[in-house]
C-alpha cells in the first residue's frame, strides 16, 4: 500500500483518463478502475494535486500553441482588412478567437505571476512588491 502522499500507476492512468474523456464513468472504464475507485481517489489530496499540476500543464501548452498562432491569425485578418486576401466569415471569426484567447492567457499568466508576488511576500511578512496594490 501507498502512502497517502503517493500515487500509483493504477491512479496516474486513472488522472491521463481524467484528462482525456468527458466524465468519470469513461475515466474509470478507460483506466480500468471502478467509477468508486476513482471518485474514492479524486478526495485524496494527493490526487487532486497532481490532477490539477497535470490540467494546468495542458493549459500551459494550449497557451503556447495560441500564442503562437496568434501572429499568424494577425496577418490572416490584416490580409483580409487590405483586401488582399479573400477571408470567410470562420476565417475572420477563427482568426479573432485565436488572438482574443492568447490575450487572455497572457493576461491570466500576468495577474497569475502577480498574486504569486504578492502571496510569497506575505507569507515573508514583507510589504507588498514595488508596482503592486497597498492600502
Amino acid at each position: 500500500m501507498t502512502s497517502p502522499d503517493e500515487l500509483t500507476a493504477r491512479m496516474s492512468a486513472a488522472i491521463d483518463a481524467v484528462l482525456e474523456t468527458g466524465s468519470q464513468t469513461e475515466a474509470a472504464a478507460v483506466a480500468g478502475v471502478s467509477t468508486r475507485s476513482l471518485r474514492r481517489w479524486m478526495g485524496t489530496p494527493a490526487f487532486r494535486a497532481e490532477l490539477a499540476r497535470r490540467r494546468a500543464r495542458q493549459l500551459d501548452a494550449a497557451a503556447g500553441e495560441l500564442s503562437r498562432g496568434a501572429a499568424a491569425a494577425a496577418r490572416a485578418l490584416i490580409a483580409v482588412a487590405d483586401g488582399t486576401s479573400k477571408g470567410s466569415t470562420a476565417r475572420v471569426a477563427a482568426a479573432k478567437a485565436v488572438i482574443d484567447l492568447a490575450s487572455r492567457f497572457a493576461d491570466r499568466t500576468e495577474l497569475d505571476q502577480r498574486i504569486a508576488a504578492l502571496e510569497a511576500a506575505l507569507a515573508a511578512g514583507a510589504s507588498a512588491p514595488k508596482g503592486t496594490w497597498q492600502q
